[in-house]
C-alpha cells in the first residue's frame, strides 16, 4: 500500500489545472440524504455511476461503448449482498430543458427500459417531498425484483 499525498503546502505542476470540486449539487446533496435516511443501509447508493459501468456491450462495439462512455445518471440503488442495480435516480433541474439535454434524456430513458431497470426522475422542484419517494422507489424495486425473479 502506497499513499500518494504530498505535503500540504507541496504543489506539482502538471500541464492542465484542476481543483477538487463537491460531487453533488446542494439539491443532490439534500436528496442523497433522504435516500439514505429512507433505505436504512438495506441497499447500497451509488452516487453518479458512468453508464458504461453499468451497461454491458458486445464485444468491439465501440458506437455502444461511446454512447453510454460518457453519460452518467444521478443515483443507481443497488442490492446489498450482490450489488445488483434495482433502479436509478436522474434528479432534473433546468439544464433538461436544453435539447441536447433531451436528446440525451431520452436515450437513457431508453437505455434503462430496455434493461428492465426503472428509472425514477424527479424534477429538483421535487426533492423535499418523502411520501411520494418512499412510494415511487418501492414500485421500482418491486418491478426489478420481478423482472430479475420472474
Amino acid at each position: 500500500m502506497k499513499l500518494i499525498a504530498p505535503a500540504a503546502d507541496t504543489r506539482i505542476a502538471i500541464d492542465h489545472s484542476y481543483v477538487a470540486k463537491p460531487l453533488l449539487t446542494s439539491s443532490e446533496a439534500k436528496f442523497h440524504s433522504y435516500l439514505e435516511m429512507v433505505s436504512q443501509g438495506r441497499c447500497r447508493i451509488l452516487i453518479k455511476p458512468r453508464l458504461a459501468d453499468v451497461f454491458q456491450h458486445e464485444k468491439g462495439d465501440v458506437a455502444g461503448f461511446n454512447k453510454v462512455s460518457q453519460k452518467h445518471v444521478d443515483f443507481i440503488v443497488c442490492r446489498n449482498d450482490d450489488w445488483t442495480p434495482m433502479l436509478a435516480i436522474e434528479l432534473d433541474d433546468d439544464s433538461h430543458h436544453s435539447r441536447d439535454r433531451q436528446n440525451r434524456d431520452m436515450f437513457v430513458n431508453a437505455l434503462f427500459a430496455s434493461t428492465g431497470i426503472p428509472l425514477l426522475r424527479i424534477d429538483v422542484s421535487e426533492v423535499d417531498r418523502i411520501e411520494p419517494l418512499v412510494q415511487n422507489l418501492s414500485r421500482a424495486w418491486e418491478r426489478r425484483w420481478k423482472t430479475i425473479e420472474g
